[in-house]
């Protein structure tokens, strides 16, 4: 972990929450009931693990320092991801921490869409990435 925090410790540190604090998946959300002591079990982990049987999953996690927003991605989304609720407009820079310098990066209907890089399989390995989106 203390070498996943040297590369993307950015993210984390300083930081405070984005207008989102996660990105869904398509499927149905999990059902969090409030009482006045505590919330149902809400396991992260399993939250953020490949959607099935039609429920959603945290696709990331966001935070913002200054200008940047860091999407926090809990697992590798493949050669693509779209990033809900930014301004395409404003946008200056994608870079994944730790990895290619500047990612190619276009508007769509709603958000941005970030073309990935091929990662080898050291790179695969690892708890989550982080998208550092430059406004």
């Amino acid at each position: 972990m203390g070498h996943w925090l040297d590369v993307n410790g950015e993210a984390i540190y300083g930081t405070k929450p984005w207008t989102e604090t996660r990105q869904w998946s398509p499927g149905e959300l999990p059902k969090v009931e409030y009482n006045k002591e505590f919330m149902t079990p809400y396991d992260v982990a399993k939250l953020s693990e490949a959607p099935s049987g039609g429920k959603a999953a945290i696709d990331a996690f966001f935070t913002a320092k200054g200008s940047a927003v860091y999407a926090v991605l809990p697992r590798w989304p493949g050669r693509e991801f779209f990033v809900k609720g930014l301004d395409a407009k404003r946008v200056r820079a994608v870079a994944l921490l730790g990895g290619p310098a500047a990612l190619h990066f276009r508007a769509g209907k709603g958000g941005v869409s970030v073309q990935l890089p091929d990662l080898p399989a050291t790179l695969l390995a690892q708890p989550a990435w982080v998208l550092k989106i430059s406004q």
